[in-house]
């Protein structure tokens, strides 16, 4: 049934953007493409009005014309990113033309040019305007460009060499918490925005990048991390935009194959953990190909891409799940088990059937000698232990993309691109605990279709329209897809994850139409971008049968002590509508000055409420009614952008003549309310029901499943629900910057500057029906139940997804950057800064919550939880490099040393930024809430603390829990923390630690070999994380736990690719 309704919906689409394609063509460009503007004047500053201006793409040879306009303007929007020349002619001119002018995407060139008397032709060099040395002087955003050289000469990941994280090497971006997310000015990773060629490229569910992409796929990419351009939105942290190469009148390709195996890898931490002496073998390849060229020469284009990405190993400890179950000696010992009263002969070899796999297993495990105890089980010790088991996960990944461009008439261009992402996983997911045995395969496919018609209603007055959908099928197959799921408390998991099976399927249907009109000194643009989301998320839960055992004992008595079976599951069909309209007047008031404003309006429907109360009944019970949507989200954006030009005298030495630009920009921004929220608010009654039994009814049960309790009962105040609030709102931005940029000698650019912003709204989790634990209680050692202690005991708990969260960023940034010239190509930045926040998460994504809880201390009182985010690295150095070496031998040469010794070149990206800081817990419910996640211990300044011995750092810490250290809270007579003993909970500070330092340092090293004019073979060599640095991720923080003060973390290690390329 959803297959024939997307099939509808899709032809429905297609009609709608044949229609708007029709009605846009009579109109005029766009969200992603470049621009080139300036003013044409004569020697002696008066302007030209009526300068005949042209531009011609080098590549495609395509032309445009227009004239300056009263104010000597021109301004050619919509420019596909690549090498344009230019050309100024007016009557009793001379004809002057600027070559090799370099357009990046959403980037705007200004180029003012004096015209001379009549004379010979004047030719410009202007060294190809690199985008990472070119001055902004018609925007103040913050921004990183990065072109197609860039992208191929530099390292970036050795998996799947996917370029979107050069991102980081931007000014005020850094690496969030596990250090392999993007956070934009101190912004929450899930806060970035995701294009290619303008169409989104978005996770609907958890809002990282939908799809890879490859760096000989891009033509351009560019990041802003602080946006002030209206056109931009939908996403408050990076906006990152990618586009895809197209065709040209040569024909161009290229065929690679890039490789990894063991033996160029050092051994991994966990592998050394678990005792290996060398990486277990793999062999990893990344082969493709690459053709573009002329269909028609001049007027149409083709581009095409494919890859092949596959591995395969053998067995590795960093792919295992630890499992305490009983060695082969305590296997032995559950024979000689007595049976308890109440249990037949057959119960017992029922639960011992569950466990025939383990002799198996025994053959490849090894236990933690460590870790070996004996359990007491019916008077009998049972001899249990820790193992690992080690688990290959090979991979198969396909990506391909196509791009035609046709120009339909000197005043129509037509461009479709079609792009997939396929990714088989095998082994990757599930119940990992014993290798393959319960484990699932990860399935993978992503398809991104673009259609664009960019038309020229006059050579002032551009229209682009796009049309894109975006299709992403995620599936996990199971090994054993039938076996019922047994949890056994402390010790293992038989059968496969009770949360399968799941899966998601998502289609979106775009429609974009932005107009570029230049009237006078006005460059006003607007336009609208229409989304249709549909989701359909399985997670049929429990639907296999969950046991629940509490311990091992119990599993051999047969003795559940919870039986569950999803009736109906939380599986949904979501449908939700986005529009986002703008207008921007980019004004220039002169020459050398160009003002900034625009506003931008979001609205989004909220698919089902997210799933709010259903009737009056549950309303009254506490639970919140649908959620309404936010429809107030306007807004403004300013900016301003001045490049003086004096004439003479001190200023011109100091600033340049047009070398200085000064810029200042502010703007609101919202964020969208994800998809993952529905899947965690899907479960309430009484849309889901599920069958519970519980002991004593399951003795004796297992493993046979007890009928289906198929009648929706009546509501139970008691039961709990999880919601979002009412009034929740979108998460919301203002921002700030102001910067100064100075070009110096022409092919050195640096920036300085100053960005802030404050955020609110954002998404926290809460606890509506909180325990309330209070000082009398603590004190008379009696404590009433959870439920009584509720602030309403008669009803369960309400925990809520609320946008009430706040956060603010302040930082000072330094940027500098050389275009390549006597073959050396360099940029860095340096980012000094502070993020401040009371939350930073609102579900248990691990590489935060391990850090930094999900959930306040208290309930009641938030205001205690402001302080350093974990989004909070007060210092970031990123650079980024190539150096071409010189020609030993001349190409004239006919020596076989000039191939040996000539075309050279090593290129790298190094990174340091200041550790992530952490919270340090109970890891019990201390304040009786009911929630055990974030209660934090008292603070003891004159206890023992101690760093770790090695790194001097807080990689590892040691300090006494037993008061002796500076984390205090009560203790058990066994000398773990006390549940329910501390009613406000501690005093020690949220974030107060902070782990070790990232540093990492990616080198190429590539040699050129010319074959013939037109082909050339490169030989290349990438190392990333060269040094072999160990990037710990932050200690083992809960005060409960015996590893506390530990780092148990896998910190990476040196990896490296070879690669072999042909270029013709």
């Amino acid at each position: 049934m959803h297959k024939r309704a997307d099939r509808q919906f899709l032809i429905s689409f297609i009609h709608v953007s044949l229609l708007w394609i029709f009605f846009a063509s009579l109109a005029s460009a766009q969200l992603t493409r470049g621009y080139v503007s300036g003013t044409v004047i004569d020697e002696s500053g008066g302007v030209i009005a009526g300068a005949l201006v042209r531009i011609t793409n080098i590549g495609t040879n395509q032309k445009r014309d227009m004239a300056a306009n009263q104010a000597g303007i021109y301004r050619f929007p919509a420019l596909e990113p690549g090498l344009y020349s230019l050309e100024f002619s007016a009557p009793g001119f001379r004809q002057t033309r600027i070559d090799s002018l370099r357009i990046s995407p959403a980037e705007e060139i200004v180029q003012n040019v004096v015209l001379s008397v009549a004379g010979s032709v004047i030719t410009i060099d202007v060294l190809e305007n690199l985008p990472e040395v070119a001055l902004s002087k018609a925007t103040p955003s913050i921004e990183l460009q990065m072109d197609q050289h860039s992208l191929e000469v530099l390292p970036v990941t050795a998996a799947t060499r996917d370029p979107s994280l050069l991102a980081l090497l931007a000014p005020t971006v850094s690496r969030g918490a596990g250090f392999n997310e993007i956070s934009a000015s101190g912004q929450r990773t899930r806060h970035n925005n995701f294009l290619v060629d303008g169409a989104d490229n978005n996770d609907l569910s958890v809002t990282i990048a939908a799809s890879r992409i490859l760096p000989e796929a891009i033509e351009a990419i560019h990041v802003q991390s602080h946006a002030y351009s209206a056109e931009f939105g939908r996403s408050m942290g990076a906006q990152v935009s990618v586009l895809t190469r197209k065709g040209s009148n040569p024909f161009h390709g290229s065929l690679w194959d890039y490789y990894r195996g063991n033996w160029m890898e050092p051994l991994s931490l966990p592998n050394e953990r678990f005792g290996l002496k060398d990486t277990p073998r793999y062999v990893h390849h990344q082969a493709g190909a690459n053709f573009s060229g002329p269909i028609k020469k001049d007027r149409s284009f083709f581009f095409g891409l494919l890859e092949t990405n596959r591995r395969r190993e053998a067995p590795d400890t960093r792919n295992a799940q630890a499992a305490v179950i009983p060695t082969p000696k305590g296997f032995a010992a559950i024979s000689g088990i007595p049976l308890v009263t109440g249990q037949s002969l057959a119960s017992r070899q029922a639960v011992l059937n569950a466990l025939i796999f383990l002799p198996d297993i025994y053959r490849v495990a090894v236990f933690d000698e460590k870790s070996l105890t004996a359990q007491n089980i019916n008077g009998i010790p049972v001899e249990v232990g820790t193992i690992k088991l080690p688990l290959a996960n090979p991979h198969d990944f396909w990506f391909g993309l196509g791009r035609f461009d046709h120009q339909l008439s000197g005043a129509t261009s037509l461009t479709y691109r079609y792009l997939f992402d396929k990714r088989s996983q095998p082994d990757s997911a599930g119940n990992r605990q014993y290798g393959s045995l319960f484990s699932a395969s990860r399935e993978f496919l992503a398809q991104n279709h673009a259609l664009s018609l960019t038309h020229a209603l006059s050579p002032s007055w551009i229209n682009e329209f796009r049309s894109a959908f975006v299709r992403e099928n995620i599936s996990f197959a199971e090994n054993d897809p039938r076996s019922s799921t047994v949890l056994i408390s402390g010790a293992f998991t038989i059968g496969g994850s009770s949360t399968f099976p799941q899966g998601s399927i998502s289609n979106v249907f775009q429609w974009q139409d932005v107009s570029s009109i230049q009237i006078g000194r006005h460059s006003l643009k607007f336009g609208a971008d229409i989304r249709r989301n549909r989701l359909y998320n399985l997670a049929a839960f429990d639907s296999k049968g969950t046991w629940t055992f509490n311990s091992l004992a119990d599993f051999l008595n047969n003795r559940a002590f919870n039986l569950r079976q999803s009736v109906t599951d939380a599986s949904y069909d979501a449908r939700q509508t986005n529009q986002f309209y703008f207008f921007q007047d980019d004004f220039k008031a002169s020459r050398n000055l160009t003002l900034n404003i625009g506003m931008r309006y979001e609205y989004s429907t909220v698919p089902f409420g997210f799933f709010g109360a259903a009737t009056a009944e549950i309303a009254q019970a506490g639970v919140p009614r649908p959620a309404k949507a936010d429809n107030n989200n306007f807004a403004p954006r300013f900016g301003v952008a001045y490049s003086p030009a004096p004439a003479s005298g001190w200023l011109l030495r100091l600033l340049g003549n047009g070398q200085t630009a000064f810029r200042a920009g502010f703007g609101i921004g919202f964020d969208v309310l994800f998809y993952n929220i529905l899947t965690n608010t899907a479960s309430n009654y009484p849309r889901v029901l599920r069958s519970d039994i519980s002991d004593p009814q399951t003795r004796n049960l297992f493993p046979a499943l007890a009928p289906k309790q198929a009648v929706l009962p009546p509501l139970n105040p008691l039961a709990s629900f999880g919601n979002t609030t009412e009034d929740i709102q979108n998460p919301t931005n203002h921002s700030w910057s102001f910067s100064l940029q100075r070009l110096l000698r022409d092919d050195f650019l640096f920036e300085m500057g100053y960005a802030g912003n404050r955020s609110y709204h954002l998404l926290r989790f809460g606890e509506r029906n909180p325990g309330i634990l209070t000082v009398p209680q603590v004190q008379s050692g009696i404590i009433p139940a959870l439920q009584s202690r509720r602030l309403n005991p008669a009803w369960g708990s309400r925990f809520t997804v609320e946008s009430s969260a706040l956060s603010k960023y302040h930082a000072l940034y330094l940027r500098a950057s050389r275009r390549a010239a006597n073959g050396l190509l360099f940029g860095a930045s340096y980012t000094w800064s502070a993020t401040l926040s009371d939350n930073d998460e609102v579900f248990g994504t691990p590489e935060i919550v391990l850090s930094s809880p999900q959930v306040p201390q208290d309930f009641r009182n938030y205001r205690n939880e402001w302080s350093r985010s974990v989004f909070d690295h007060p210092h970031r150095f990123a650079a980024h490099y190539s150096y071409d070496f010189p020609a030993l031998y001349s190409s004239g040469s006919s020596s076989f040393l000039k191939y040996i010794l000539n075309d050279w070149r090593v290129s790298g990206i190094t990174e340091w930024q200041s550790g992530t800081p952490f919270t340090v817990r109970t890891g019990v419910d201390s304040g009786g809430s009911g929630v055990a996640l974030g209660w934090r211990p008292d603070f003891n300044p004159g206890g023992i603390f101690q760093l770790d011995p090695s790194d001097n750092n807080l990689r590892t810490f040691r300090s006494p829990i037993n008061g002796q250290g500076i984390f205090v809270t009560p203790l058990t007579p066994g000398g773990l923390p006390l549940h329910n003993s501390m009613p406000f909970g501690g005093n020690l500070g949220r974030n107060t630690l902070r782990g070790p330092a990232y540093f990492n340092w990616n080198l190429s090293l590539s040699k050129s070999i010319s074959i013939s004019e037109q082909a050339s073979l490169q030989l290349r060599a990438d190392w990333f994380n060269l040094l072999n640095h160990r990037n710990f991720g932050n200690p083992v923080a809960t005060m409960n736990s015996a590893a506390f003060g530990t780092n148990t973390s896998d910190p990476g290690n040196r990896t490296m690719l070879l690669g072999l390329k042909l270029s013709f």
